[in-house]
């Protein structure tokens, strides 16, 4: 196989980069004499010598580093056909990990989950749901392949693979007084009972920015990072909390929720970003995991065009 090909160059490499025919045997975890002779070998097929021998170590020659040259691209090479052989090999089998926001869970990636392993069935997910800082934080330290997180700041570890809008809106139940109303203000709000998300996530820090800048303050009966006990609340008392649509999919879809688009434009301008590690080699599943999810994405974009699927 291809170790048959590249044990020669591989062998020359080492002592090449040694210096020693000693310290690359060692790192080779072969005998001294049989490197020895498998340089020996090399240099009876190009009938030149490759190396200067000395007390200390070796040298290459002017016929070694040219050699070298040509070792090294073909030992790149090899790997690269390794590398797209393995990635035939990388959707048939593997485990795609993911850490998300909980905002996408009720919709988008099940159905992406789903919808990809019907494709490749061999692959698995391993999802961890969490706010957005831990999502940043697990993409950081390379503990995840990908990480979904809600408006992600910019480091240079990170790389965005893609942003969707995804507007933070006021969720109410369908019977409220201000439902029927085509935006209202985060002021207009305030004259309802209000679940917040917890303090120092990203939907709360940009809520509490736009109330700054529309010098209100919001005294909220309800704070908390379940997204399933906020929608449970505006279902109870005229209830309004803030949200992105895709949170509570399936509420808006049935109807019993009413999503109203909010007049302050910074809570317009939330984003929920895919992201990964900016010097991390994603596998060829979880490449091809996100090009997928980024696709499912922009069919969501309008939630009554599939109003059947």
């Amino acid at each position: 196989g291809t170790n048959m090909i590249n044990a020669g160059l591989r062998y020359f490499a080492a002592v090449a980069r040694h210096r020693s025919i000693r310290e690359a045997a060692e790192e080779l975890h072969i005998a001294q004499s049989a490197l020895s002779r498998q340089i020996q070998k090399l240099e009876d097929e190009f009938g030149v010598p490759l190396f200067h021998r000395h007390p200390r170590g070796v040298e290459l020659t002017s016929a070694g580093e040219i050699f070298l040259r040509h070792a090294r691209s073909s030992l790149r090479q090899v790997e690269r056909v390794r590398s797209e052989l393995d990635a035939l090999k990388g959707l048939r089998r593997g485990t795609v990990t993911i850490q998300s926001i909980e905002s996408l869970v009720q919709h988008l990636l099940p159905r992406a989950i789903a919808r990809f392993s019907k494709r490749h069935p061999g692959i698995s997910f391993d999802v961890t749901i969490d706010g957005s800082d831990h999502v940043v934080a697990a993409v950081r330290e390379g503990r995840t392949d990908i990480g979904l997180a809600f408006y992600s700041p910019a480091e240079r570890d990170l790389l965005t693979v893609f942003k969707m809008r995804e507007p933070l809106v006021a969720l109410m139940s369908a019977g409220h007084p201000l439902a029927k109303k085509p935006r209202i203000s985060l002021a207009e709000s305030m004259a309802y009972p209000i679940a917040l998300p917890a303090k120092n996530t990203g939907s709360r820090i940009l809520i509490d920015v736009a109330c700054k800048a529309a010098g209100i303050a919001m005294a909220p009966v309800l704070e908390s990072n379940s997204i399933q006990l906020k929608v449970h609340f505006v279902h109870v008392n005229y209830g309004i909390t803030f949200l992105s649509r895709l949170s509570a999919w399936d509420s808006l879809r049935a109807g019993e929720l009413v999503a109203v688009p909010i007049r302050d434009r910074i809570v317009n301008s939330a984003t929920i970003d895919a992201i990964t590690h900016a010097s991390r080699q994603l596998s060829v599943a979880a490449e091809e995991f996100l090009r997928f999810l980024q696709g499912e994405l922009q069919n969501l974009r309008d939630p009554t065009a599939n109003a059947a699927d």
